[in-house]
């Protein structure tokens, strides 16, 4: 038989951000420093491990039950009764709880009567801080339920993060489960250890199964054993997230996790895991033992209630005819490995096997090509010739030692509609539900719907959007041809502030799919705010475009005439969501801003400069937590800001001073009020740089001046008021750094710059 087996340590080494469960994102409790010693520490005795192991040797080869790997320690542990509190500078609140079990390989959990409302949100990480699920939110949560992948070690930390001014809640934790035989006995079930015949998915023979092999997935069921399975279309098209596995791999789907594209990238075996998605969490449609099929839905981590486009979902096709294939497929995950692809060259024969009650209720398959299943590939699908799953793994001899030895798929076609069947044990009202009667139906590609005929679109407006400093602007837009028959013309209407009255005609030969980028005439525009919209039109000379919802596009933009470029140059931390800015001018009116960066991408954000007129601006920069960009103990990245114009810094935060709270903000000028370098021979300073002593000034006139001394952002340091044409400056408390001589003479305004080296 197929048994289950161990889901092993399977993740590279290395920081973790959730690339294995929930949305992403960096938990707000790896800023504090010892961690640790802050928070409720509770620890579960080691379970008597000889006893556990004699039950298992009982139960592990007689296909009843999933491959044991933990012992359960049933709890109730919640924000009422454990845990620690830490506030936050900014009003959010922190629950922090630290779970251990002695000499445990890993630890997994089971969280019940769980509510986390919008705004909040849940992680689990390990104790080194380096391997971190989450974040979790509503999305994840099924019925109040939610398990967890297997952390690495003895030790879990839950953190809860509560933002301001939203409900507390719900974090209950009823399971902790020690994991005793994991890592270390069965390791060879792990990633890398199937059997050496086992074929990699992307071997040359499995490229033309390359929709099929995103269809299929590795369930992690009841957080104790794994099996393999598929996503599966139904006559609606609708990317409803059904997959069928088998019946023997059933416990209560609530907790179960959904690995997607565990796979090599061709026909090599990697020398580390490969990277994978994950989605937790199903409710049971329909299951059956006399075919040994169940059949999910998943409910956490949707998008649209549907899989993530960016996982590559595939929801294969199926058959529920009562004809043998005349070849088969198997996609699969052999003892827990990457994805695995096995042929049957000759046609299936349909039998009685592993002890069915009912007869014709089995596919026996004899692998071929020198591939086979193993242990773990239990529920995945097995496809005929037209691509079309037809049954689901029950059970088998066929190992790499043993190829010739049968296995057994549970029969679509028996599991479809039995005599006296209901919802609860048949296929067809899940996967028929406007009860068609189609014999069949190819696979759904959500990325890929059966395109029109003719279908035109229009995307990617470039060149405006943004500021300018410049009068001309020259919109670029991208034109793809959606549609089965070739693009050989179409005219891009256009224009600027809701007069579309210009039209430029496209000439050329696109393919379904293909795309060019287009641009179009420049266009000269007053200064101030502008919008560009684009459509397309009259494809292929007059005939109809049947798809008007991608025909049309937008942007909006600013012309600054005689504006002057400045660089912002922004470095984050480790917590880049906290952060926002926004540049003011001296009416107090917003020109730039910025915010949404992400978390876990600390350095520079690369900015378009800022193109802004003579004045003076001060710059805001916010952060939520209440701790600046000062990245943290865990971090040790902190953030930095400095403003460029001309090659001079006119304000900066420095390193050392991310730790700026709530906010802060800088001041700098530029233009008539600010910085202008002087041309007047007349005028000058010496010595020039300086490193102490005083500084001498050649004003240029002997009528009254004002002259200063300024920072090279602007601020005022010291000022004399003179009519002598050389005004003297003692420099000796004066730091190192670049500084402006500011003399002011009747209408007159002249800058100049020196150095001070020490």
């Amino acid at each position: 038989m197929k048994f289950l087996f161990s889901i092993s340590l399977l993740f590279a080494t290395g920081i973790l951000f959730s690339q294995i469960q929930g949305n992403g994102g960096v938990p707000k409790g790896l800023k504090q420093k010892d961690l640790s010693k802050k928070i409720d520490h509770r620890t579960f005795a080691q379970p008597n491990i000889e006893e556990l192991r004699a039950e298992d040797a009982l139960v592990d080869n007689t296909g009843t039950a999933p491959w044991r790997f933990g012992f359960k320690n049933y709890t109730n542990l919640g924000l009422n009764n454990s845990g620690s509190w830490i506030n936050i500078p900014n009003g959010d609140r922190i629950w922090l709880l630290k779970v251990s079990c002695e000499k445990a390989l890993t630890v997994n959990l089971t969280f019940s009567n769980t509510t986390i409302p919008e705004g909040n949100e849940l992680y689990v990480y390990n104790d080194s801080k380096d391997f971190i699920l989450g974040k979790f939110n509503a999305n994840h949560i099924y019925n109040g339920q939610l398990g967890t992948e297997l952390i690495p070690g003895n030790t879990a930390i839950i953190e809860y993060y509560v933002k301001r001014g939203t409900d507390l809640g719900n974090v209950q934790i009823s399971t902790v489960t020690h994991g005793y035989r994991t890592a270390d006995e069965f390791q060879a079930k792990a990633f890398g250890g199937s059997g050496a015949c086992n074929m990699n998915v992307n071997c040359p023979d499995g490229l033309p199964w390359q929709l099929e092999r995103n269809s299929a997935v590795m369930l992690v069921s009841g957080s104790n054993g794994f099996c393999s399975g598929a996503l599966i279309n139904n006559t609606l098209n609708d990317g409803k997230p059904y997959v069928l596995t088998a019946n023997h791999c059933y416990s209560d789907p609530t907790n179960w996790i959904f690995r997607f594209n565990w796979q090599s990238a061709d026909c090599n075996n990697p020398a580390a895991s490969p990277t994978f998605q994950s989605l937790s969490g199903a409710v049971l449609r329909s299951r059956r033992t006399p075919t040994d099929f169940c059949l999910v839905e998943i409910t956490g981590g949707l998008q649209g209630n549907t899989v993530p486009l960016t996982y590559n979902p595939y929801f294969a096709g199926w058959n529920n005819a009562d004809a043998p294939p005349t070849s088969s497929v198997c996609i699969h995950h052999p003892s827990g490995d990457i994805k695995k692809i096995a042929f049957d060259d000759a046609p299936a024969v349909s039998s009685q096997g592993m002890g069915s009650s009912e007869a014709n209720s089995t596919w026996t398959v004899e692998w071929d090509r020198n591939t086979t299943t193993e242990g773990g590939s239990s529920g995945s699908p097995l496809f005929d010739q037209n691509h079309r799953i037809i049954g689901q793994l029950w059970g088998g001899g066929a190992s790499c030692t043993n190829l010739s030895a049968p296995d057994y798929y549970g029969r679509l076609h028996k599991s479809w509609e039995p005599a006296n069947s209901t919802s609860s044990n048949q296929l067809k009202f899940w996967l028929d539900p406007n009860n068609s009667g189609t014999e069949f139906i190819d696979g759904y590609d959500p990325s890929n719907a059966t395109p029109v005929a003719v279908d035109p679109g229009v995307t990617n407006p470039q060149g405006v959007s943004g500021t300018f400093c410049g009068a001309e602007v020259t919109p670029q837009v991208t034109i793809q041809n959606n549609g089965s028959d070739a693009l050989t013309t179409v005219d891009i209407v256009y224009g600027f502030d809701g007069n579309q009255d210009l039209v430029f005609n496209w000439i050329g030969n696109l393919a379904q799919w293909q795309s060019t980028a287009v641009s179009l005439p420049t266009a000269t525009l007053t200064a101030g705010a502008h919008t560009f919209a684009a459509a397309v039109s009259n494809p292929n000379a007059g005939l109809t475009d049947e798809n008007s919802n991608n025909n049309s596009v937008s942007s909006s933009f600013t012309i600054v005439i005689g504006g002057q470029s400045v660089q912002l140059n922004l470095v984050l931390d480790c917590y880049g969501s906290e952060t926002t800015w926004e540049l003011q001018n001296a009416s107090s009116t917003a020109v730039y801003a910025g915010s949404g960066y992400p978390d876990d991408q600390p350095g520079l954000v690369t900015l378009d400069p800022w193109c802004l007129n003579d004045g003076c601006y001060t710059y805001y920069i916010m952060d939520s937590y209440g701790d600046g960009m000062d990245g943290g103990f865990w971090c040790q990245e902190d953030g930095s800001v400095s403003i460029v114009f001309d090659g001079e810094v006119l304000a900066e935060i420095l390193e050392s001073e991310a730790d700026f709270g709530d906010q802060t903000s800088l001041q700098f000028c530029i233009g008539q009020s600010g910085i202008e370098w002087n041309t007047d021979e007349l005028v000058s300073l010496w010595p020039n740089p300086i490193s102490e002593g005083m500084i001498n000034i050649q004003t240029g006139s002997e009528d009254v001046s004002v002259v200063s001394i300024l920072t090279i952002n602007g601020q005022r340091l010291s000022s004399k008021t003179s009519s002598s044409s050389l005004v003297q400056f003692d420099t000796n408390r004066l730091s190192q750094g670049t500084y402006l001589v500011e003399i002011v003479s009747g209408k007159e305004r002249k800058v100049l710059k020196f150095i001070k080296t020490r």
